[in-house]
């Protein structure tokens, strides 16, 4: 037992050595941002922050598993970045452990004024604003136009329906989506108000409306493809023109394009029962700032800096372009290059009927317990209620678990 308490302390030791040496805190004062972006976007930002600062040093470093590694060197000085650019969702873990560092002891709030709310409140946690947000996503109904004219276009989840019906031919769909998928799936949930999630911490799969919200769902099923939905075949689906319409992100758009999709962008249906749309989640990408960056008052002024020259419209416009995504700064929608973009603005106009994805520590949990539910209940045939309340359960003690 010895013997192994000393190997494992050895390999913990080695591990953290390993990371420390991939791309920690510069020992020559150069400020490092770890990110896990397209190389283009990353030409952005760079070019942003030479032009404005052109004497300042920095390096951004793309870091596979990047959330993980986070858990394990955010406290060490020597090992930790000073910032990093990510989705929101981690924010609330971050924060539990206390790494992150809030803006509003960096630069001064007033500057994002004219910021989306939404993603404000993205990169929020516990009442402080723990990042910079840069652009944000969310899924779309998107449709082939030479299938579905713009009369056609579902307003309600019945006309979806009706259409799906009338479409189907085993050969041809009128409309597919991931629906065991729970990042998919979530938006009839929250359509219907129910609850994935509650604001306490606690999960909802057994609250009446997340039941209803699942029955409901499970009937357009029986007019979507036989077997597994994962990503490639549904959207296999849509770019071959098998299918006529589909919920999808802006990832989707360049693939389409490619293969002469005339693509239409549309708001979700609205879901008669609930007289509310279905509703998606909405993920913000931002920039954060490691606690242990901010203890020296030089770097600190260096980081602020760095921070306020990426809080520039143009910025903002170029980064939405290159992403597919729309811009967090609203100055942005003025520029021409913004205000003429459909996909820009149907991400925007889509955003206002979207659920801002948790960012609370258990919600790592509630995605495989999801998951789970959404195959036994779409694939497998599974009671809803009953399949709902064990799935509640289960959810339950793993995060107990966690505690």
């Amino acid at each position: 037992m010895k013997r192994n308490i000393i190997v494992l302390a050895s390999t913990s030791i080695m591990t953290l050595s390993l990371l420390a040496g991939c791309g920690g805190r510069s020992k020559s004062g150069k400020l490092v941002i770890w990110h896990d972006k397209e190389e283009a976007i990353v030409n952005v930002l760079e070019e942003a922050v030479h032009e404005k600062l052109p004497d300042l040093e920095f390096e951004f470093i793309r870091k596979e598993n990047l959330t993980e590694t986070l858990k394990l060197v955010g406290n060490d000085p020597s090992s930790a970045p000073d910032m990093y650019i990510f989705a929101h969702d981690k924010i609330g873990l971050y924060d539990t452990i206390g790494i992150l560092e809030p803006m509003e002891n960096i630069i001064d709030l007033d500057l994002l004024n004219n910021y989306n709310d939404l993603t404000i409140s993205s990169l929020s946690y516990n009442g402080r604003l723990l990042g910079v947000p840069l652009y944000y996503e969310t899924l779309l109904f998107m449709y082939n136009k030479e299938k579905m004219s713009e009369d056609e276009v579902p307003q309600t989840t019945e006309e979806l329906y009706t259409y799906m019906a009338d479409n189907y031919s085993g050969r041809r769909y009128g409309f597919v989506e991931q629906h065991s998928t729970a990042y998919y799936s979530a938006g009839w949930i929250n359509g219907f108000g129910g609850s994935i999630l509650h604001e306490d911490g606690t999960p909802g799969l057994d609250d009446p409306s997340t039941i209803e919200a699942l029955k409901y769902h499970k009937k357009f099923i029986e007019y979507m493809p036989k077997g597994t939905q994962d990503y490639a075949t549904v959207n296999t689906l849509f770019t071959e023109k098998s299918a006529d319409s589909i919920f999808a992100g802006p990832w989707l758009v360049t693939s389409a394009k490619e293969n002469n999709i005339d693509l239409g962008f549309a708001e979700m249906p609205k879901i008669p029962q609930a007289n509310k749309r279905i509703s998606p989640f909405c993920g913000v990408q931002g920039i954060q700032v490691l606690k242990v960056a901010v203890q020296d008052e030089a770097r600190k002024e260096q980081i602020s800096d760095f921070l306020n020259a990426l809080i520039d419209p143009q910025v903002g416009a170029d980064l939405a372009l290159l992403s597919g995504c729309a811009p967090a700064n609203e100055e942005a929608y003025e520029l021409d290059e913004i205000k003429n973009n459909e996909l820009v603005n149907a991400i925007k106009k889509a955003a206002e009927s979207a659920t801002v994805m948790p960012s609370m520590p258990e919600m790592d949990v509630m995605w495989t317990v999801l998951g789970n539910l959404l195959t036994d209940i779409n694939m497998n045939d599974a009671d809803v209620e009953t399949a709902c309340k064990e799935a509640q359960a289960e959810a339950e003690q793993l995060i107990a678990n966690m505690k």
